[in-house]
This record gives C-alpha cells, structure tokens and sequence, in this order.
C-alpha cells in the first residue's frame, strides 16, 4: 500500500494530505486565509505566500501525527506545480523538494486543475473512463474530456468570468462580504429562484462556452435600478430572492452545458470539481440530471471540492504509478497545462512533469 503526502498551495488554502494508493484518505489538514483576507475583498498573494511558509511544517507535522505515520513512510511526494500565484506554489513546491530530496523518493508535480477532478477518486475503488468533467472555481470554469485520471483535455469554457469569481463579485454587489459562493448560497435558502429574470448566456446555443459577465450586470441593474430609478429592495425577502435568482442562473449554465459536453463526446460519466461544487443547488441538478440521462455522476465530497491536499496526493498517486516523475530543479508555473492559457509542455523542466 502507497502512502503519498500532498502539498497543495496554489492561492490563499495551504493543505496537506497524506493518502493511500489515490483513494483512501489517511489524514489531512489545511489553514485557510480566508477570514485574514475579507476586509480586502479579495486575496492578497504577497500575504498569502507568507502564510504558507508559516503554515507548512505545522500542517506536515499534523498529518504525520494523525496517521500514525513517520516521514520515512511516504513513497513519494505530491505537489501542486501549477496553476496558480507564484508566491504561493513557490512556499509548496520547495517544501516538497526537500522532503523529497532528503528522503530519496520520487516528486510529482502536479496540475491544480487536474486535481480538481481526480478528487473523484477519493473514497472511491472505481472511476467509469471516459467522462467529461466540469471545474467550476473562483478562477476557472471550463469542461474536460477525460481518458484517465489526469488525462484530460480542454475542450470549452468561460469566455470572460469564471463561476466562483461571478459569485464573488454578486455577493459583493449585495453587500454579502467575501468569498461570495457560500454567502450567496446561505442567503438564498427560502428565496424564490424566479423572482428575477436573468440571462443565461449561451444556455440554448451548440457551443461549450459559459459566460457570465451578462449575469453578473443584469444584476447589478437590477441592484441599482435601470437609471438609477427604481432600485431592488435590499430588505431581507429582497436579498434571498436575488440570491436565489442569481444561483439558479449560474447552475442553470453549468448543468446545461456539462449535459452538452456529455452529448457532443458521447461519455456515459460526468464530473464536477473545484470550489463553486461545494454548491448544494449545483450538486442536486447535476445529480437530478444524471439520473435523468442515464448518467453516471461523480461529485467529490464537499471538503475535496474546495483547494485540498487529498487531490493533490491522488492525482500523485496516479501519475507516478505511470512514471510521471519531475526533477528536483522543478519550477513552479503561475499557468496551467490544461487551462486556456495552457504552457506547452517544453517550458517545463523535467522529462515528463509537464505531461498531461
């Protein structure tokens, strides 16, 4: 039985996991940022670095302890190489080059959008290959063609806003606070999903492309008032009716586009990854719709679907178990290999830490 330990790092979550053979979660840990970076709205990277390099050896030490486990037991060691702040990958990725290179096992390097959906082996003994899967988070949401874990391809996505970062920006408009997606989702329990008509870009056409900019400021009319006249009443009923009307919007698109993708490239499985599936609506209509289409559905649970280390040592688990071993001059990258702004695999050092 291999033991991997996952370093995840990629924005203001440090976490670290240790896991059994890519599926059995055998201890985890995170320090989250997110309360130090509410008054600013947003993350913060230089600050968000910094506490990572605080945060690691505790976490590391925290796991170990957990488990049961020495350092000496792992076989190898998982980091998240891209995408994402610089800062931050960098404090993860040294802190995996040096257990590795003092321990003498192999590094793998590893695509935090690829993660995302290798999560859906985590308590799992069997994933259905092919699938299309959906990573809807605060900076990605885009649709994948998957052969095997981390074996994906681009194949759609958002053309401006990603999903998380809409829910940002609405909860902001609203006066919900930071991070938007579970302040949206709490106000909007007891709203009516109907009360405000808002657009879904590119719901009824053929094409996998999201785009919800024009959510986004049809709400924000709606807040103010076309004009300035007429503003919506931001009593209590008013903010769960705007909640839940912008929610339904967003899964409206992600479903209807997921169910697309699963058409176009005739899969039998679908998945769902990254933070904005911790959505209790998102996960029951992509559920709901599974059944309905005779689909198999794979949704991680809710703590895997957030920034996780579980994902990271999975996703590990697998491409080391295919020989996909980076060098310890391993260099972290602030681009994907799987995103729309995909490096080609010779910007990255090492034979095959690039691989996708």
């Amino acid at each position: 039985m291999a033991l991997v330990l996952g370093i995840e790092s990629s924005c203001d979550e440090a976490a670290v996991a240790l896991v059994h053979d890519g599926s059995r979660v055998a201890a985890e840990a995170e320090a989250s940022q997110a309360d130090d970076f509410a008054a600013w709205g947003g993350v913060v990277p230089e600050l968000a670095a910094r506490g990572h390099i605080a945060a690691l050896p505790g976490l590391i030490e925290r796991v170990l302890a957990s488990a049961g486990a020495r350092l000496e037991d792992i076989a190898a060691v998982a980091v998240c190489a891209w995408p994402g702040l610089i800062g931050s990958l960098l404090s993860g990725v040294t802190a995996g080059k040096v257990i590795a290179a003092r321990l003498g096992i192999p590094l793998i390097a590893v695509d935090h959008i690829q993660a995302h959906l290798g999560a859906i082996h985590l308590g799992r003994e069997r994933v259905a290959y092919p699938l299309v899967g959906l990573v809807a988070s605060g900076g990605h949401s885009h649709l994948y063609h998957c052969s095997g874990p981390g074996e994906i391809q681009l194949i759609g996505g958002t053309i401006d806003d990603a999903a998380g970062e809409a829910f940002d920006k609405a909860a902001a408009m609203l006066g919900l606070g930071y991070p938007g997606g579970p302040a949206i989702e709490r106000c909007a329990r007891g709203g009516d999903a109907r009360a405000l008509a808002l657009p879904r870009s590119f719901r009824n056409d053929d094409t996998l492309r999201f785009s919800f900019a024009g959510v986004k400021t049809a709400l924000l009319y709606r807040v103010r008032g076309p004009l300035g006249r007429d503003a919506l009443a931001l009593d209590e009923r008013g903010l769960r009716d705007a909640c839940a009307s912008f929610q339904l919007a967003i899964v409206d698109c992600l479903v209807a586009k997921l169910l697309l993708a699963a058409d176009l490239h005739q899969v039998r499985a679908i998945a769902v990854g990254g933070g904005v599936a911790c959505n209790t609506a998102l996960r029951s209509a992509v559920e709901a719709a599974a059944r309905g289409r005779g689909l198999e559905a794979y949704l991680p649970e809710p703590r895997h679907c957030a920034d996780n280390g579980a994902m990271i040592a999975s996703l590990g688990y697998f491409r080391w178990r295919r020989g996909e071993i980076a060098d310890l001059d391993l260099a972290p990258l602030p681009t994907g290999r799987v995103g729309p702004r995909a490096r080609p695999t010779s910007d990255v050092r090492g034979p095959t830490s690039g691989q996708t």
